[in-house]
């Protein structure tokens, strides 16, 4: 499927051109880095706290996208711009976060509900001394980590390569790439407008599959399934699998 394609081409200019002059870190991850497991539903408490990413008062972008063409992603890549996390104490960065994933087997009748492992996948993602919280549809993702994290050397090296790790737990993920700001509002605002039409796909790939709506004279996403057939193709599909399953009641 190409959903994400002209994203992940507008993204790799956004990084190629208004990213690459504020670059600090390119570089591939061949594994995951060791750090200790926290616990389910991991807490950093506000006073344990060393440094905050994304904070509600603080601009934050989050998305993801994926490919079947793996040519497009540029697997184990990490890239950021701005300064790490590693030795700050007391900090608080806004948070860009883009992640390619190159998969496999999607089609029309699948993406939905693999769309959503993927999303739930970095909820599942348990570091001591890491604390997330996301609102996918407002592209929201705020962190802290706390004084121990950092003194014992946690980085946003460490957080992308548990990621990629757990994103390739997915039998059907072939390949992840993981670009995460934190050099200005500006740059976080700029990425977010790159991402503003992922999030709009997704979210009327998720009206069609979960409200089961294929009235266009109502919908709010007629704009983006007139523009992408696969979602199109998606609606068709889904409309005569409800026309088999309850008829034309």
């Amino acid at each position: 499927m190409k959903l994400f394609e002209e994203i992940i081409h507008d993204l790799r200019s956004w990084m190629d051109g208004t990213g690459s002059a504020r670059r600090d870190f390119s570089g591939t991850v061949t594994g995951p880095r060791p750090w200790p497991a926290g616990e389910r539903g991991n807490i950093v408490l506000q006073r344990d706290t060393a440094v905050e990413l994304g904070n509600p008062r603080d601009e934050s972008a989050s998305f993801l996208v994926w490919t079947s063409n793996p040519d497009l992603v540029r697997d184990g890549m990490v890239t950021r711009i701005g300064p790490d996390v590693a030795g700050k104490e007391g900090a608080r960065f806004p948070l860009g976060k883009a992640v390619i994933l190159a998969v496999e087997g999607f089609t029309e009748e699948n993406c939905y509900e693999r769309h959503r492992e993927i999303e739930l996948a970095r909820y599942d993602v348990n570091l001591k001394g890491y604390m997330m919280r996301a609102v996918s549809q407002y592209m929201r993702e705020w962190s802290r980590i706390s004084r121990e994290a950092i003194a014992g050397g946690f980085s946003l090296e460490v957080l992308a390569a548990a990621l990629m790790e757990r994103y390739r737990m997915l039998d059907y993920v072939r390949g992840a790439e993981i670009l995460i700001v934190t050099s200005s509002p500006e740059d976080v605002r700029s990425l977010q407008r790159v991402g503003e039409r992922a999030v709009r796909l997704i979210g009327a790939m998720n009206k069609m599959a979960q409200e089961l709506s294929f009235d266009c004279g109502t919908c709010d996403y007629t704009d983006v399934c007139g523009e992408v057939s696969e979602l199109r193709t998606m609606r068709d599909t889904l409309r005569r699998k409800e026309k088999a399953l309850y008829g034309n009641n």
